[in-house]
């Protein structure tokens, strides 16, 4: 049996949380045979590189030569990854121990499904849940974008992340997908969101002005989110 989901954990200068990230995902209870991780680290400065080398053999490891941003080692990762279906997780981040299980069978047994999405609990830096966000809220899933398990192929048609939008990458990807491909809403909050100082989010200013670039570049509306 091969390996059928690629996990894409991107990194730039966050090992202090990357442990827990990977963590989450190797602790899967979906066969580890049938997955796999790779992690991009993308020219970090602190301790990530020996974050990542504590997990030997259990990861597979890409390491930029200079910050390229997230779009960029997102690309780098997908194009790495040999499952069928590629999921991405911020290094901030983590994910319930089903999530590879559930997304990976409604994608196996609805060919129709081009990706599947859950819903969320944004958390501190402790873990502890401060508030449950539904996915199904188009404004909540542009704003964050991680944690949607897409059909590789797709992506491939589609022409991966924008490597020039520096943020809203996201956004700018699902609008581009949401308009070839449907998804599916799982009603479960498995994905976890962590709030902290540092977070690329906090800067609505640099977010407002992508936003308008991605809108633009695609021919938006406001409207849509």
């Amino acid at each position: 049996m091969g390996v059928n989901t690629s996990i894409i954990i991107t990194n730039h200068n966050y090992g202090k949380y990357l442990g827990r990230c990977i963590r989450s995902c190797l602790n899967q209870t979906m066969n580890k045979d049938e997955f796999e991780i790779i992690v991009v680290d993308d020219a970090s400065k602190d301790n990530s590189r020996q974050v990542m080398d504590s997990f030997g053999g259990k990861i597979k490891k890409i390491f930029m030569d200079s910050n390229k941003g997230v779009s960029y080692a997102s690309n780098q990762g997908i194009k790495e990854a040999m499952g069928m279906f590629v999921i991405r997780v911020d290094a901030d981040d983590y994910i319930n121990e089903n999530t590879l299980q559930f997304m990976t069978q409604i994608m196996l047994l609805n060919p129709e499904v081009g990706f599947v999405y859950s819903d969320m609990f944004r958390v501190d830096e402790e873990g502890n849940k401060l508030e449950r966000l539904n996915m199904r809220d188009l404004t909540n899933l542009f704003n964050h974008g991680a944690g949607i398990m897409f059909r590789k192929s797709h992506l491939e048609t589609i022409g991966l992340y924008d490597a020039e939008i520096k943020n809203c990458e996201d956004f700018d990807l699902l609008i581009r997908y949401f308009r070839n491909f449907d998804g599916y809403h799982i009603k479960l909050p498995l994905y976890r969101y962590t709030r902290h100082e540092n977070n690329m989010t906090n800067d609505k200013e640099d977010r407002k002005k992508w936003k308008k670039k991605v809108l633009s570049k695609n021919k938006v509306g406001e409207k849509r989110g």
